[in-house]
């Protein structure tokens, strides 16, 4: 837990540099940054889609990660992140809906936890009531990374 919190830190200062970097019409030294972390650093031991605590943060770093591939024109590189993050957002909403009405959708399952925390009434069940900051966290990330897939795919 300790080393991935660090790499996830090196992981996010990477792509703060790349994005800094795309910002200022350099994309493709970003790109060489990002790549640089991306074949140091084996998916296997860091995989950018994976479960964590603390409102998802693993993913949220990821998603950055992301973003800076995009920014930076790296499809590749982007289509690999955003394949890993989807897998696992997607399996983290599943595993939420099984806790307890399965019928429901990842917007509705999103909305009940948003208005349980919010104080208000929400149907959900006892065991779901425990994630709910994972959910909505889980919900926005998975939202944001189709929404980047949509706007490069609309380029």
């Amino acid at each position: 837990e300790t080393y991935r919190n660090r790499l996830n830190i090196i992981k996010l200062a990477h792509a703060q540099v790349a994005i800094s970097l795309a910002n200022e019409g350099k994309k493709e030294k970003g790109k060489e940054i990002l790549q640089r972390f991306d074949k140091k650093v084996s998916a296997s031991n860091l995989p950018y889609g994976m479960t964590s605590n603390r409102g998802n943060m693993h993913n949220a770093i990821s998603s950055e990660f992301l973003r800076a591939a995009y920014m930076c024109d790296d499809y590749s590189l982007a289509k690999k992140i955003s394949l890993s993050l989807k897998k696992d957002l997607r399996q983290q909403l599943n595993y939420y809906r099984l806790l307890g009405d399965e019928s429901i959708t990842d917007e509705q399952l999103a909305q009940n936890a948003y208005l349980q925390l919010e104080g208000k009434a929400a149907d959900l069940s006892y065991r779901q009531s425990s994630f709910l900051n994972d959910i909505l966290s889980s919900f926005q990330i998975l939202r944001q990374v189709e929404s980047w897939e949509t706007e490069m795919k609309s380029k």
